[in-house]
């Protein structure tokens, strides 16, 4: 029988990433398994969906699903070996393809723009998110500026000029955007304060003592597990509502009783006592 791998010799591909003490306490939480558990429905739900070839709205309905539930499902793999900032990564991949998913189904005529549109469609769809601004003041003056410059250029708007702030409004998800989407948009931007929470510092002499390459903390993910269920959450209600499915309605409300039960627990373990 071979020695295990180390994962000082070749880092996260190594067998002690997922057998240590640490690895095994996610892998064996109740959260972990919950997690678990809402992927299995969800895959299940996807397996049974009929899509209509000729129904553009059920085709790309289920390809914004797909590509979600993929995100979370690399979610649990990362999790598996504790790879905290690739599973904040992820997490946000599937926040943003979240914000489609929710968006199209809220709003037609989005999804007739983006979808089946010209140019001329995607124009008139900025200009009514334009003009909901006089009334809604929901976007910052660096997004109005945004949004004014893409109306102004008329000639040539393509799928591109919807930002993800756009959408995530349509969405009804616009806090979710500037609070979690923002914060881990750092992690993947490599910024800065970001790669600093690696660093370990001397509590005495107030300096930097060493890197900490593993990254391990169980609290940060467990929050991140129980965050990424809640997204998963809504994109399978999204799912099931173009593809409505009774026998799994049951299954879909207790694992939302069993999320929020775990979220509780979460939320208890990172209180200092």
């Amino acid at each position: 029988m071979s020695a295990q791998t180390k994962f000082n010799d070749i880092g996260f591909l190594a067998d002690e990433s997922s057998t240590n003490q640490v690895a095994q306490k996610v892998t064996e939480s109740e959260y972990f398994k919950v997690c678990l558990n809402l992927n299995k429905l969800a895959q299940s739900t996807l397996n049974k969906a009929v899509v209509h070839p000729d129904d553009r709205k059920e085709v790309y309905a289920t390809l914004y699903f797909q590509r979600m539930l993929s995100h979370y499902q690399a979610i649990l793999i990362m999790a598996e070996r504790c790879m905290l900032h690739q599973v904040e990564i992820m997490l946000r991949c599937m926040l943003e393809t979240l914000f489609d998913l929710v968006a199209f189904h809220k709003d037609n005529d989005l999804f007739e723009a983006l979808v089946m549109g010209d140019s001329a469609q995607r124009l008139e769809m900025l200009k009514r998110l334009r003009k909901q601004q006089q009334t809604k003041a929901t976007y910052t003056h660096e997004e109005l500026a945004d949004l004014d410059k893409t109306i102004a250029s008329a000639e040539d708007i393509d799928r591109e000029d919807f930002k993800i702030y756009m959408k995530a409004d349509l969405a009804g998800m616009l806090h979710e955007y500037r609070t979690t989407y923002a914060i881990l948009s750092q992690t993947v931007h490599s910024a800065v304060n970001s790669l600093e929470v690696d660093l370990i510092y001397s509590d005495i002499h107030d300096g930097i003592m060493g890197m900490n390459a593993y990254g391990q903390k169980t609290g940060e993910l467990s929050t991140l597990l129980m965050t990424s269920a809640n997204y998963m959450l809504v994109g399978l209600d999204m799912q099931l509502s173009t593809f409505p499915n009774s026998d799994k309605s049951a299954d879909v409300i207790q694992l939302n009783n069993d999320i929020q039960a775990e979220w509780e627990k979460v939320v208890v373990s990172a209180i200092p006592h």
